[in-house]
C-alpha cells in the first residue's frame, strides 16, 4: 500500500468506518477492530469502544467469566442520567452481537459460570442493544461416572427468554447451541418463540423425555426470516416429524430466506411440495445427515427459484441441481461415494457447470460395495471423455483427476472443502487445484480421530493431534504424499498453488467452527509468489454464506 492510500484511509470520515468493517465476515471483525484501534490516536478513537465492542465473542470460561464481571461492574454504576448525558456510557452498551464459546463441567457445581454472569448483565440494563445473541455453551461430563442424569444437563436460567424479552427490546438474532428442553418444562416455545422482534433463530438443543420428539412451531415470529433447527432426542434414535400437526411443513412463514435442519424426517411426502411452492423466497437451505425420508417428492419447474446456499446429501441433490444448479453460490453435499461429487457436478447439473458457484464442500465414502449408487463409479480424463471404473472395483480417493472434474464444473471457486481420503503426489493435487484461478480457501479432513477418514493419512502422527483419539499409522501406510507437519503439507499446498491464502485441517464436514484443526495463514513474497511465512490462526470452515455468523 502506497503511502497516500495509507494516508487517505486514516483521514476517512469516521461514520464511514462501520460501513467498512461491515463488508467483513463476523469471524474478522474483533480482531481486525483491534489491529485498527492500535495504529494510531485517531483511529483508535474512532473505533474504540462503539465498533471494538460491537462485535464481542469471548472463548473459554475464564475469559467469559472475568469479561462479563467487568462488564457487570460498569454497567451498575451507570445511571439514567449517565445514559440521557453520555449516550452510551458503559462498554457493554455498544455490544450488538455477543458471542459466548465456552464449556462448563458437569454437573454444575457454582453459581460463578457465564450463564449466570450473562443473566446478571442483562438484569442489571448491560445489554440494552443487544440485537444478537450467540450461546455455544457446552456441558463437559465425565462419561467414566456412566450416562448423564437428566436434571444435569445443560440448561438456562430459568426466565432467561423472558429476560431477553424485557431487557433486550431490539434483539433480532438468537443461536442457542448445546441447551436442553425437558418435556413439560418447554422453554423454546413459550420464551423464545414469543420473542416477536426475532427475525432469526437458530437452535442446536437437546429434547428429553420426549415420548414422540415434537415442537409446536404453530407460533413463530411474524417476521422470521432465518429458521435452524438442530433439534436431537437425548436418545439419539427419536427424530422429529415434520408432517406432524403444528410440524413444519403445516407452517406459512412469508419471510423465510433460511432454513437449516437437523433430525427431522417426512412421513407424508406429498406434503412437501406445498411448502416448497409456499417459501419461494428461500436462499439458503441446510439438511444435515440426521435429515430423513423424502422432502422432494419432484422438483417442479420453478420452484426455489432463488436458491443460492445448499447443503443436502446425494439423493436431495439428484433431485434439485437440475432446477437450481445456475443460482448456487455454495454447494455442499454430504454423504457422497466415491466418485458421485464429480458426477453430480458434472452430469447432473445443468450443461456440467455452476457459474456462479464460489463455496463448494464434499464429504465423501469410499469403497467396492457391490449396492448402486448411481454415478459414484463415474470418470472423465482432461479431454472431457467419460468411462466408468471396473463394477468389481470401483473405489475412488481425493486425486487430482477427481478435482481436475471439479474445476471443469466450478472454474470461480474460492474455496473449497475435501472431507475423504487421498493418495496422491503433492505435485498431482496441487496441479488440479491450481485449476481452480480464484481458489483462497482449503479445508481438508484432519486425524482429529479415530473414525474420520483423513485427507492426508499421515496427519494421524502429526503432533497436532497427539491429545485426541487418532490410530497411529504404519510408515507404510502413508500414503504418496507424507508430510510430517502442518506447517509442511501447509507450505507444500500453498507453494504449488499460488492463489491459496488460508489451509486448514477440519474435522467435522460443513461446520463454520472448527475446534482442534490446525489452520495456516500464507504469507507471501508478493502476490502469485513464493511463501515466505506460514502463520497459524484460528481454524474456520468454509465461510462464504455464512458471514454474519461466528
Amino acid at each position: 500500500m502506497s503511502s497516500a492510500s495509507a494516508t487517505s484511509f486514516s483521514e476517512l470520515f469516521p461514520e464511514l468506518f462501520p460501513i467498512i468493517i461491515g463488508h467483513l465476515p463476523l469471524v474478522y471483525r474483533p480482531s481486525t477492530l483491534l489491529s485498527l484501534a492500535l495504529t494510531c490516536h485517531r483511529l483508535h478513537d474512532i473505533v474504540f469502544p462503539r465498533l471494538v465492542y460491537g462485535h464481542v465473542r469471548l472463548v473459554g470460561e475464564d475469559q467469559a467469566v472475568s469479561t462479563l464481571n467487568a462488564l457487570i461492574a460498569k454497567a451498575e454504576l451507570v445511571t439514567k442520567e449517565d445514559i440521557q448525558k453520555q449516550g452510551n456510557p458503559s462498554p457493554s452498551h455498544c455490544i450488538r452481537h455477543l458471542c459466548i464459546d465456552s464449556s462448563i463441567k458437569l454437573p454444575i457445581c457454582t453459581s460463578g459460570h457465564s450463564l449466570n454472569a450473562l443473566q446478571k448483565l442483562i438484569d442489571v440494563d448491560g445489554l440494552r442493544h443487544l440485537s444478537a445473541l450467540t450461546l455455544q455453551v457446552f456441558g463437559k461430563w465425565d462419561w467414566s461416572k456412566g450416562d448423564l442424569p437428566i436434571d444435569d444437563f445443560l440448561k438456562l436460567p430459568p426466565s432467561f427468554g423472558t429476560c431477553l424479552k424485557t431487557k433486550c427490546p431490539n434483539l433480532k438474532t438468537v443461536r442457542l447451541s448445546y441447551f436442553s428442553q425437558e418435556f413439560g418444562k418447554e422453554w423454546i416455545e413459550p420464551e423464545i418463540f414469543s420473542l416477536e422482534s426475532l427475525t432469526s433463530i437458530h437452535l442446536g438443543c437437546h429434547l428429553l423425555n420426549y415420548p414422540l420428539p415434537t415442537i409446536n412451531l404453530s407460533q413463530l415470529p411474524p417476521n422470521l426470516h432465518t429458521l435452524e433447527l438442530r433439534l436431537c432426542h437425548a436418545e439419539g434414535y427419536l427424530k422429529i416429524d415434520a408432517s406432524s400437526p403444528g410440524g413444519l411443513l403445516g407452517c406459512v412463514i412469508p419471510n423465510l430466506r433460511t432454513l437449516v435442519l437437523d433430525d427431522f424426517f417426512v412421513s407424508d411426502p406429498a406434503s412437501t411440495n406445498t411448502f416448497w411452492k409456499a417459501h419461494p423466497g428461500i436462499e439458503r437451505l441446510e439438511f444435515w445427515p440426521g435429515v430423513k425420508g423424502s422432502w422432494f417428492n419432484s422438483c417442479e419447474i420453478g420452484m426455489l427459484p432463488n436458491l443460492k446456499y445448499l447443503q443436502c446429501n446425494v439423493d436431495h441433490a439428484l433431485v434439485l441441481l437440475p432446477q437450481v444448479s445456475n443460482t448456487l453460490i455454495r454447494l455442499s453435499l454430504w454423504k457422497t461415494y466415491n466418485a458421485q461429487g464429480p458426477y453430480l457436478l458434472r452430469v447432473v447439473a445443468q450443461n456440467g457447470i455452476l457459474p456462479a458457484l464460489r463455496s463448494l464442500g464434499i464429504q465423501r465414502e469410499s469403497g467396492n460395495s457391490p449396492k448402486p449408487r448411481e454415478g459414484h463409479r463415474w470418470r472423465e480424463d482432461e479431454n472431457g471423455d467419460v468411462s466408468e471404473a471396473d463394477a468389481k472395483r470401483p473405489a475412488r480417493q481425493f486425486d487430482g483427476n477427481y478435482i481436475m472434474s471439479l474445476s471443469k464444473a466450478a472454474p470461480n471457486l474460492e474455496e473449497l472443502e475435501l472431507t475423504g481420503t487421498s493418495d496422491d503426489t503433492l505435485d498431482s493435487i496441487t496441479a488440479s487445484l491450481s485449476r481452480f484461478p480464484q481458489i483462497q480457501r482449503l479445508i481438508l479432513s484432519g486425524g482429529i480421530d479415530s473414525s474420520e477418514r483423513a485427507f492426508f493419512a499421515r496427519s494421524k502422527n502429526w503432533e497436532d493431534y497427539t491429545d485426541f483419539d487418532t490410530i497411529h499409522i504404519a510408515e507404510e501406510d502413508y500414503g504418496k504424499y507424507a508430510p510430517e507437519t502442518f506447517d509442511e503439507a501447509a507450505r507444500d499446498l500453498a507453494d504449488g498453488c499460488r492463489t491459496l491464502a488460508i489451509v486448514t485441517m477440519g474435522n467435522i464436514f460443513g461446520e463454520l467452527l472448527i475446534k482442534g484443526g490446525p489452520s495456516a495463514k500464507i504469507i507471501r513474497e508478493y502476490d502469485g509468489g513464493a511463501v515466505k511465512e506460514v502463520k497459524r490462526i484460528r481454524a474456520w470452515g468454509n465461510i462464504i454464506g455464512k458471514e454474519e455468523e461466528w
